[in-house]
């Protein structure tokens, strides 16, 4: 099989700086990672090059820095990479995001399967795992939490509400990946190695040639803000369980919550 893992560097969420007057992050100076639901994505395409063949592809469209997730998707078993950078990419929402990604799977695919993280820790929205398959015209499962590998697809578990729903597709499918989905495996030496000798090949405008009209972002963000600060927790100390209980009522009291 054909598979193609997507990744994305995101900013640390400790250092995240809010620049409100441009209504982007800023992201000078700030650590990057990997994101961390694409971690269960990497899982999920090597779970499946294990239990039916084939090998990993990883993709990812930023800088020149974020080669460094690609190295260690590679570092986990991925067998090759590729970097898509232009500066006609710049700014993309999530429509123009998946065009640009559109255009990079069908010069180096078809793929089988397609996994990314159910969304990013940057922009939160989850949209481009149902865009990218619906360009595609694959078959789509959206925030997997548990994956079965059957012959002609997957099956896969997914929260809804209260309970969970489990749906079905057939190859080839985009499958977008919760962190709740699987254990990611560590890296191996023979791993660490290779993502020491990865060649990343490097894709940009001049080689996909995606006309203007398709990396217009029609999308306008109207605000942007940090989440509000979690208050700390108060621990009731005390082996006397009525005891604990009455000061907890006399907090909540207190907190306007009854």
């Amino acid at each position: 099989m054909k598979i193609l893992v997507l990744l994305k560097e995101v900013p640390v969420v400790s250092e995240i700086k809010i620049d409100r007057e441009k209504l982007t992050i800023d992201r000078s100076g700030v650590g990057k990672m990997m994101n961390p639901s694409d971690r269960h994505a990497i899982e999920a395409a090597l779970a499946l090059a294990d239990a039916r063949g084939g090998e990993v592809t990883a993709m990812t469209m930023g800088p020149e820095s974020s080669e460094d997730i690609l190295r260690e998707a590679v570092s986990l078993g991925v067998k090759a990479a590729y970097r898509l950078t232009d500066k006609a990419f710049a700014g993309a929402d999530t429509l123009a995001t998946a065009s640009v990604l559109k255009a990079a799977i069908d010069a180096t695919g078809p793929y089988d399967a397609i996994f990314c993280g159910s969304s990013t820790i940057d922009g939160v929205t989850g949209q481009v795992p149902a865009k990218l398959g619906t360009m595609l015209g694959y078959g789509i499962l959206t925030n997997a939490c548990k994956i079965e590998i059957g012959e002609a697809g997957l099956t896969i578990d997914r929260k809804a509400g209260t309970g969970y729903e489990k749906l079905t597709a057939v190859f080839p499918l985009v499958c977008s990946v919760t962190e709740d989905a699987n254990t990611p495996r560590k890296p191996s030496i023979r791993g660490r190695t290779a993502s020491k000798k990865l060649v990343v090949e490097v894709m940009d405008n001049e080689k996909l040639q995606i006309p203007a009209e398709s990396l217009k972002s029609p999308s306008k963000v109207m605000g942007l803000f940090p989440p509000p600060a979690l208050e700390k927790g108060q621990m009731i100390p005390g082996e006397d369980p009525e005891a604990a209980v009455a000061e907890l009522v006399g907090i909540l009291q207190g907190h306007a919550a009854f």
